[in-house]
């Protein structure tokens, strides 16, 4: 009886569960949190509102204006373009909005954006692709 007591006590020691002095708590780190935005900043796709296309005679091409409205006063919003390897029906361009630092002021204001159509267009016209629709605009000719 006395040796199955032993080995009890040995097997009980050996787990660590019944030891003489009491073990400190192990200390573990926080779960790490992720930011809504990170410190370098953050991009999305935003909504638009409209989409005009203009003749310019003096400069010779159109210009594409995009407008809508931004969630954020301190939003940067631009057009990025898709790339593709052959020339597509409907050049695709995305509105995208950027927060260059985690500081952001929900402030909703206007935003307008302008740029030339003399690269970025398809042999049909272009697309232009928000947050959560999409619009074709055909570009005819220059004359």
């Amino acid at each position: 009886m006395r040796s199955l007591s032993l080995v009890i006590l040995l097997a009980v020691a050996a787990s660590g569960h019944a030891s003489a002095e009491p073990r400190a708590p192990r200390l573990t780190a926080p779960p790490l949190t992720r930011p809504e935005l990170s410190l370098i900043g953050s991009c999305e796709p935003i909504d638009f509102d409209s989409v005009d296309i203009q003749w310019y005679a003096s400069r010779g091409v159109y210009l594409l204006t995009v407008s809508g409205i931004k969630p954020y006063t301190n939003m940067e919003v631009s057009l990025s373009h898709q790339g593709y390897q052959s020339r597509p029906a409907f050049w695709r361009t995305l509105v995208i909005g950027c927060v260059k630092n985690f500081l952001v002021m929900p402030i909703p204001s206007p935003y307008y954006v302008t740029m030339p159509l003399d690269q970025f267009v398809g042999s049909r016209g272009i697309e232009i692709v928000g947050a959560s629709r999409s619009l074709r605009r055909t570009v005819p000719r220059p004359k």
